[in-house]
């Protein structure tokens, strides 16, 4: 009989490997990381984690080991918490989260976690590494199995973990976990309130869009005004479709974040450059 299982994709330094044991822990299962065998086999190379990543564009042998071995879990009969950008695609049962994380926190979590593979002098440094690595990591799969990584609709749960201690993120995916396999009815997307942009409609169901890795407001914004003066954590929202550039450039000006801040009580976070210099 084939066990449960809850794949962990995300933003480097979203913390899928602390989240992962807890869930771990409190779901008495077993953990299995590609990004612990990836670090190995990056120690082993004398490799940096990004080093490795662009060695592995033009050797595919290394990602089809590991791949290989994500395929086999499908059928296993372990129950699995899996930590993989893949295992979306390759264990296709599995209850899939991706966990989001500003560029600058996740910076600083990978700058605590002090891996031997991942060495860095400052927050910029990390920052820029990380975009990097991944832009390497969304060439490689583009072209080894034509899907995008980044394409948060892959995803069965998406939430933001920039500012909520793991034990919070773990706790907001068991639940989801355990209502999809009720069958209930769950909100898709949970984003930290201190990302939220003000830009759209004040009426209408909650939902956002994303444009140079911030996440801006299309619609909903009392209701999401509401929740945020209520302290909710996370804010429920959907994700709209039609929403871009231009349009945010219009609507997130510097007069309605700051009348925002004033209504909310929350210290917006991360404003994308484009915002001011007219360029993403």
């Amino acid at each position: 009989m084939k066990g449960f299982k809850i794949s962990l994709a995300g933003d480097l330094g979203s913390g899928k490997s602390t989240v992962g044991k807890i869930l771990a822990r409190e779901l008495g299962a077993e953990v299995y990381s590609t990004g612990t065998i990836q670090r190995q086999i990056a120690t082993e190379m004398g490799m940096t984690t990004l080093q490795l990543n662009q060695y592995m564009e033009t050797h595919t042998e290394i990602d089809g080991k590991i791949d290989d071995g994500l395929r086999a879990l499908e059928n296993s009969e372990k129950d699995l918490i899996i930590d993989s950008r893949m295992a979306w695609h390759f264990v296709p049962s599995s209850f899939s989260v991706y966990m989001a994380a500003e560029p600058r926190v996740s910076a600083e979590r990978i700058m605590k976690a002090d891996r031997a593979s991942e060495p860095f002098a400052s927050i910029e440094e990390a920052v820029n590494s990380i975009a990097e690595r991944r832009k390497s990591e969304m060439f490689r799969y583009s072209n080894l199995y034509g899907v995008n990584i980044k394409d948060l609709e892959n995803y069965d749960y998406v939430v933001d973990t920039s500012f909520i201690p793991p034990e919070t993120v773990a706790e907001h995916i068991l639940a989801h976990f355990r209502k999809n396999r009720a069958g209930e009815r769950f909100a898709r997307y949970e984003l930290c309130p201190a990302r939220l942009l003000p830009c759209g409609e004040e009426e209408g169901e909650p939902a956002f869009f994303e444009c140079g890795g911030a996440y801006f407001i299309a619609r909903g914004a009392e209701q999401i005004a509401r929740a945020i003066q209520g302290g909710a954590p996370l804010v429920a929202c959907v994700q709209a479709e039609g929403y871009g550039e231009e349009f945010a450039k219009q609507n997130c000006t510097d007069e309605k974040i700051a009348a925002w801040e004033r209504k909310t009580g929350v210290k917006l976070f991360g404003r994308p450059a484009f915002l001011h210099d007219g360029s993403l």
